[in-house]
């Protein structure tokens, strides 16, 4: 099976370095062309099915990737983004967003799902896709989902430098779980 996971594309919000989490913020003229040129991509890659967060910024960039493909998109509460809390509409500049994803911090400073919860939430998502019998399964999610799902194929338990590998907006991360990659192609 091979999963491709895609960050929603651009928002105002993204655009301007504000942290989103559960707030729901349409995508941009920026984010719609960047969809676009995902589906693209994507194209000559059969699917079967398509998971999605529920916000509106993933189900917009679902739609557009699957205009001509017809697949049912198949929402996910499990793949919602990262709960920040009373920092969601806060500039990134002004915190240190790093500290948000180091896997130790246990306690929620300011009403944030901690990354620990978060982590689970999202992995559990995933084991439950495993035990399908697909060969193809497109999700799409958020820059934060994107990070427990690279820990998972990754075999990362508890590193505390996780924000690195988040995925920027409409990129594609592709796990091949047949093979011993941890990251296939996509032309």
């Amino acid at each position: 099976m091979k999963l491709f996971i895609i960050r929603h594309g651009q928002t105002d919000w993204n655009k301007k370095g504000i942290i989103q989490g559960r707030t729901d913020i349409p995508l941009n003229e920026e984010g719609k062309k960047q969809a676009l040129e995902t589906k693209e991509k994507l194209n000559a890659i059969p699917l079967d099915c398509i998971f999605c967060s529920p916000l509106t910024r993933t189900k917009q960039t679902a739609e557009i990737i699957n205009q001509e493909r017809h697949l049912p998109i198949l929402y996910d509460d499990r793949l919602l983004e990262r709960d920040f809390g009373g920092y969601e509409g806060s500039y990134v500049k002004d915190l240190n967003f790093r500290e948000f994803w180091k896997f130790d911090t246990l306690h929620s400073r300011n009403g944030e799902e901690t990354a620990v919860s978060f982590f689970t939430r999202v992995q559990d998502f995933v084991d439950d896709i495993l035990k399908k019998e697909y060969n193809n399964v497109l999700i799409v999610a958020h820059g934060g989902v994107s990070l427990p799902i690279y820990a998972y194929f990754r075999e990362l338990k508890e590193e505390n430098d996780y924000f690195r590998y988040m995925l920027k907006n409409c990129e594609v991360a592709c796990y091949d779980t047949e093979t011993d990659k941890d990251r296939c192609a996509i032309s």
